[in-house]
This record gives structure tokens, sequence and C-alpha cells, in this order.
């Protein structure tokens, strides 16, 4: 075969310049700089392809610890998890799961040894030293409440006569507030996870974080509450299916909606009912609607109520109202009246939970 006797890939460049010595002497230097072109080529290193930048990865906003004195710091946790004591045992909770934390008021150890101080300078006798502690004990405000209360139940009637004095005029000064925002005023700390919401005690006396100016150690003590996501925000997208309906299953979310909380639920998609040639989005349909449905909802409309014996309401396309009552958020689809059992689709709900506005 004629393949038999070409010469190989490696001889090729020899072969070219053997022939061009033969035929052509007088290109002897010519043949010489093609043969070290050759050769430079077949030696320099192989360029391998720079590998494709990956696109920078959008960075998460920082957690904010919101202090009693109105202090705010974007801060990234240096711990992995808080423990919760509840009325069902001790939680522990990824601190990745975490929506956000409301502290109940607590007693201040530094606060106790300085509120016993100033109420025992009020029994000095000393008009002017009783006034000073007294004022000094007003000025304390709202943080000094919980140590003051606690030295009202266990002192001495003197000092407990004092102790709810100092109590009203703190309440009456309109001190009671230690922020700009509307305080927690539970007794219990709540905590608001992606899943669920609960009371319980926090059991984590202070919280290590890493700020860009160096490491910091927050007292329990010290904190309003703690916002892990932007602005409290939980969020998820879900499918209802047809056969959640209002009369029989709901589709139970799993997301607890908190009273005076921002419940917005943006909804897509399709469902038709083949035998009636007849196709529908959230908002529902008004074909056919000569026979009444159900609470007055369309057929086919997409509807919600919040807690299990809560009041249905519509959802449709969009929702977006404060919530009035707390509990567990379900949604369903309104049934066709005249086939229940023969709905096809879904509906795709964006459902979000957030503080407002």
């Amino acid at each position: 075969m004629l393949r038999d006797f070409l010469p190989s890939r490696a001889l090729l460049p020899l072969v070219c310049w053997s022939l061009l010595l033969a035929g052509a002497p007088v290109r002897a230097q010519d043949a010489g700089k093609i043969s070290e072109i050759l050769r430079k080529a077949e030696a320099a290193p192989k360029k391998t392809p720079a590998p494709a930048s990956k696109p920078a990865k959008k960075k998460e906003p920082l957690p904010v610890f919101l202090l009693r004195d109105r202090g705010r710091i974007p801060a990234q946790p240096a711990f992995d998890a808080i423990s919760v004591r509840t009325q069902y045992g001790i939680l522990r909770i990824p601190r990745e799961q975490l929506v956000t934390v409301r502290f109940a008021m607590r007693v201040d150890p530094v606060l106790l040894e300085k509120a016993t101080g100033l109420l025992a300078r009020m029994e000095s006798g000393n008009e002017a030293e009783e006034e000073a502690a007294t004022a000094a004990l007003v000025d304390l405000g709202a943080r000094a409440l919980p140590a003051l209360r606690q030295l009202a139940a266990d002192t001495a009637s003197g000092a407990r006569t004092r102790a709810l004095e100092i109590i009203a005029k703190i309440e009456k000064t309109g001190k009671r507030r230690s922020s700009g925002r509307d305080a927690y005023k539970g007794t219990r700390d709540e905590i608001q996870t992606d899943l669920m919401t609960f009371r319980g005690e926090v059991l984590t006396e202070a919280f290590p974080l890493e700020t860009r100016y160096g490491k910091l150690q927050l007292r329990a003590v010290d904190l309003e509450s703690i916002r892990f996501k932007p602005d409290g925000k939980t969020s998820r997208v879900l499918d209802v299916a047809p056969r959640y309906q209002p009369a029989g299953t709901w589709l139970d979310t799993r997301l607890d909606v908190g009273k005076n909380k921002v419940l917005t639920i943006k909804s897509s998609g399709e469902t038709s009912v083949g035998n009636w040639s007849l196709t529908s989005d959230p908002e529902g349909t008004n074909r056919y609607n000569s026979f009444k449905s159900s609470k007055g909802f369309l057929m086919l409309s997409l509807v919600g109520k919040i807690g299990k014996s809560g009041k249905p309401f519509k959802v449709g396309k969009k929702y977006r109202k404060r919530s009035k009552a707390a509990g567990r958020l379900y949604l369903a689809i309104q049934p066709f009246d005249y086939e229940p059992a023969g709905v096809d689709g879904h509906y795709k709900s964006m459902v979000s939970i957030t503080d407002g506005p």
C-alpha cells in the first residue's frame, strides 16, 4: 500500500529538509531556517487555556444584633447553634436555620447589684442622698425593672416598698421602652426558624461575634433581638395540588405566621378540567358560576387560612396583608363543584413572612 512508503509524521520535517537540500542547493540557507522554525515549534510547551473565571459569589447580609440601648451591630456570628429550654426539653438549633430571636427582659447581675446599693442609700435617713438615689434608680430605666421586681419580691418590707415606688415611677415616666422600636414584652424568648416559631428560654448567656473591628462578646441580657436574615424574612416555594381542598385536607405549609407579621403570597400556574374544557389560574374561574361555590370563593381559586380553625381567605395571584392572629399557614384550591376529582395541574406559590413595613 502507498501509505506504507510514506514517512511518519515525526520524520516529516526531516524529510522536507532533506528534499530541499537535495533539490535546491542554492536554498540551503532557507532550508536551515525552516528546520530551525520546525524544531522550535515542536519544542515549545503547549499553552493550556486559562480556566474561566467563576462569577463572584453574592455576599449574604450580615446578621444584625439589636441592643437595648438602641445600638445595632452587624457581625458574623462565631457560634454554630443556640440552646433553648422549652416545656418539651432543651433544643439545639443550628445557626443557619435561625431567622430572628427576640429576648425577654432578664435580670442583669450588674444592675441588680447597683439597684441593691441604691435602695440601701434610700434608707440612709439623709434626704439629699435619698433623692439622689431615687433619681439614679429611675434613670436606669426599663433595663432595671427585672432586677427591681426581684428585689421587691425578695427583700424586707421597707426596701420592698421603695422598690415598688421606683418601678411605678419608671413605668410612669415613659422610660419603659428601651429603644425606638416596638419593644418585645413577652415573658419568654421568641425564636423564629425556617420551619416554626416558638417560645422558650435561650440558655446561651453570651454570643461571640466577629466584626470588622475585632471580636466581641455580647451578653444576652444586653440584647433586644437578633435578626439572622434580612427583615426577619422567611420564604418558601410551595406546590399546591387540587387534592388540597377547603372542605377536606389543607396543605400544611410548615410556616408559622406571627401576629402583626406581613404575609405575602405570590402564585402562578394553571389547573384544568379536561371534561369541561376549562382552565384557570389562582384567581379562579367564573365559568359555570350559576352553581354557588362554598364560602363564596370562585371555583379553582387559591385560598388560605392561618391556624386550623382560622377563617379562610382568598389568596389568588397576589396576597399581602399584616396578620391579625398567629398560627400555621394552610393553603388549598377551591374545588370545581361539578367534578371535584377531575382537576389536573397545580399552583406554585412563593410565601414570605416579614416584619414589615
